[in-house]
């Protein structure tokens, strides 16, 4: 729901300091907002705006990914209440009652001997302003950080949290939106002078009930490759695991894939604690398409979701089904006899019923093996 999220689309490089605007959809509010910064490797004047080395500010950071990011101060030692923020307009309105997951990533400027521990993100239609050109915006952030220390200057911190939309949220501010007294500070030492300068990179606001989305089935032919999930996005990346056979094979929404063999790729998303998970099967085969659509007719499941049975219709007698859990464990072998009508209920295609009652609910893999061929699915149990 962010534009340009990561400050990686620029109007222009930066040449010097206070130059927020030149990355796209990123600006200062209405009123105030003091003079925010944005860096990147293109920055024609290093010392100000340069990555990962800013002499002017002695410090020294690479972005948390791509090529740049912003900075703001948040408290300033002399003086009381002086505040930057920065602000985007959102690729639209939230929806009313919907739960979003907000988060981005900071890390504290090398040389500002003090930290705080109240960093947020607000949301309103874009009205939010100060009296002074850096004064304090006191409005209560939907998602703040409260009790974490913001002290660290190698790393990044990932501040996240999640709110209920009320439907005139069409703008995200970044920022301390909490007076002096009550922003944590700490200072470090006895230094002659200190302030709170952050970093700033990968904000996100992505709806909790996203979808987890790897595609829909598909054949490719040997050696070709073919794309899964969703193109990648920031914030995203990070909440989505694709596993094959149980392994952790990557962290992104999509990925280009060239499997050798016929291969199951399962997602699990993640956003603010809501998992959710889907799955892509690329067949790999030298067969035709049409070839390979009637093939892959020859089974019918039903019910699907279910919760006590299975039902396989098929077009050819079945020898095996194996039932597995999202991490390829076998949760589930039964060996068909065709002769045996207690297994099988004739109707025009022979059916054969599993009991998958003692399986608890989630996501599964059902293969169905034939004298002939044999083929997975996915099925739920709730």
């Amino acid at each position: 729901m962010v534009p340009n999220g990561g400050f990686e689309l620029l109007h222009n490089c930066p040449n010097g300091p206070y130059q927020i605007d030149s990355a796209i959809g990123w600006h200062k509010p209405l009123a105030g907002g003091g003079s925010p910064d944005l860096f990147n490797f293109c920055c024609s004047n290093p010392p100000y705006c340069g990555i990962p080395s800013q002499t002017n500010f002695n410090s020294f950071q690479y972005p948390h990914t791509g090529k740049g990011y912003a900075g703001f101060e948040t408290l300033y030692g002399g003086t009381a209440d002086m505040r930057e923020y920065i602000q985007n307009r959102l690729i639209k309105k939230l929806y009313y009652g919907h739960t979003y997951c907000v988060g981005f990533y900071i890390s504290l400027l090398d040389n500002s001997h003090a930290y705080i521990t109240k960093l947020g993100a607000y949301f309103d239609d874009g009205n939010i302003t100060s009296s002074t050109s850096f004064g304090l915006i006191q409005v209560t952030p939907q998602v703040y950080n409260s009790t974490l220390p913001l002290d660290d200057t190698l790393n990044w911190i990932k501040i996240e949290g999640s709110f209920i939309a009320s439907a005139n949220e069409e703008y995200i501010t970044l920022g301390n939106f909490f007076d002096d007294n009550n922003s944590g500070l700490i200072i470090i030492g006895t230094p002659s002078y200190w302030y709170t300068y952050y970093y700033i990179d990968d904000v996100s606001v992505i709806d909790a009930e996203l979808p987890a989305t790897a595609g829909n089935d598909i054949l490719i032919h040997p050696s070709d490759s073919t794309f899964i999930g969703r193109p990648s996005e920031v914030g995203l990346d990070e909440d989505c695991i694709w596993f094959v056979n149980g392994i952790p094979i990557d962290t992104i929404a999509g990925f280009w894939v060239k499997p050798d063999t016929t291969t199951t790729y399962v997602l699990q998303q993640t956003i603010c604690g809501n998992i959710k998970y889907d799955t892509i099967t690329v067949t790999v085969s030298g067969v035709g398409v049409q070839e390979y659509n009637t093939g892959n007719n020859w089974v019918h499941l039903f019910p699907n979701p279910a919760t006590t049975q299975i039902n396989i219709e098929t077009n050819s007698a079945i020898s095996e089904i194996i039932i597995t859990d999202i991490s390829g464990k076998t949760i589930l072998r039964q060996t068909v006899n065709n002769s045996n009508e207690s297994d099988r209920v004739t109707w025009s295609h022979p059916v054969t019923n599993v009991d998958i009652s003692q399986l608890a609910p989630g996501l599964y893999f059902i293969k169905i093996i034939s004298d002939k061929q044999s083929l997975v699915r996915k099925i739920m149990v709730y």
